[in-house]
């Protein structure tokens, strides 16, 4: 089957977005306040994007780790009558026609033809393929896990207890798996990894004040108003240990727990500790069928390979008139630099609708 959306207005200026995550959300949220419709394109079944499972991390009070906007954002977005959400979709074709872009969207059995004036591209991120680096011993240990899979198994029980079990008694936080490594060709920072990694630490020495907790870093980066105070916090009152070493091995077996083989680089000599839970913080990546969508629509990726802005300064615009990023395709950021990030995409398009 191939035709056009029905229920759209030809004559409105219409924008597609390609990727309903938050970036993708906070493009066309701001697009339709503006009176531009909108239509948003997610492969999943649900929009939301990976950062609709992080769970809130507030103790006894908030910590800023804005997880909440997501839902938020969501449900406003659900409720627009100028955003057409197509789930379970993929844009299968874009192509520039005239001024404006031919879109074709693979749902199901169904093709649908789209004609939109603009494209904002917020394709979001995939994590680290875990797959590559065996000696973490992930997918062969049980309570050798990803911080995503922490986020979400915290969000889904309710705390560390309900999800792993009262046996949890010394926990490991491994960071840059994945991330500033140039062997595999991964030399940037993920950026957000250390605070996030922090903030949870943070509600499980809420949750369980005498359980251990160490944070394996290489330069813990704490980006951000007042999170060089959270930092501090972390150290001197909820007495959570950071070791300057990245693991070399894990494994379990002969032991009842997980063994960690690291060499601390502050003291110059070989460890090795005992824990009952590991953390591993995977390096944000470009999503799956990134260089697909470049090609399509003519864009440039860089040496990452996630997609590039028309110059250091211009992260925004591309080299392609009409074609805008959003959010994390462009590189690594957390929630609220992704919020304003998408809000320029936006903002860009707009006045190029109108120019």
């Amino acid at each position: 089957m191939r035709g056009q959306l029905e229920g759209y207005n030809l004559e409105r200026k219409r924008v597609l977005v390609i990727g309903g995550g938050t970036a993708g959300m906070a493009s066309a949220l701001d697009l339709v306040e503006r009176g531009v419709e909108v239509f948003l394109i997610e492969k999943e079944k649900e929009i939301g994007g990976r950062a609709a499972d992080y769970c809130c991390k507030a103790t006894e009070k908030c910590n800023r780790c804005t997880a909440c906007l997501v839902l938020q954002q969501k449900d406003k977005v659900m409720q627009e009558p100028l955003i057409h959400v197509l789930t379970s979709a993929n844009v299968k074709d874009v192509t520039k026609n005239g001024r404006g872009f031919k879109a074709t969207v693979a749902r199901g059995e169904d093709d649908i033809a789209l004609e939109v004036q603009a494209v904002i591209v917020a394709t979001g991120f995939d994590p680290y393929d875990l797959k590559r680096r065996s000696e973490f011993a992930y997918g062969l240990e049980e309570n050798v896990i990803s911080g995503l899979e922490l986020e979400k198994a915290l969000k889904e029980k309710g705390s560390l207890t309900a999800a792993f079990g009262s046996g949890i008694k010394k926990i490991g936080f491994i960071q840059c798996v994945g991330s500033r490594d140039l062997s595999i060709g991964n030399g940037y920072c993920s950026r957000v990894c250390c605070m996030y990694a922090a903030k949870l630490a943070k509600i499980i020495r809420s949750e369980l004040p005498d359980v251990e907790i160490d944070i394996f870093y290489m330069d813990f980066q704490s980006f951000g108003k007042g999170f060089s105070a959270f930092n501090q916090e972390l150290r001197e009152s909820d007495k959570i240990k950071f070791i300057r070493a990245i693991p070399s091995k894990i494994y379990g077996f002969p032991y009842d727990r997980l063994t960690v083989r690291y060499t601390d680089s502050l003291v110059g000599k070989p460890c090795e500790d005992k824990y009952d839970l590991i953390v591993l913080s995977l390096a944000i990546t470009p999503s799956e069928g990134t260089q697909e969508i470049a090609q399509q629509l003519g864009i440039a990726l860089d040496d990452y390979g996630f997609m590039a802005g028309r110059s250091a300064q211009e992260t925004v615009a591309t080299n392609q008139a009409g074609v805008f990023l959003a959010g994390v395709c462009q590189g690594p950021k957390d929630i609220p630099q992704t919020i304003g990030h998408a809000k320029a995409a936006a903002g860009q398009a707009y006045l190029y609708l109108n120019s």
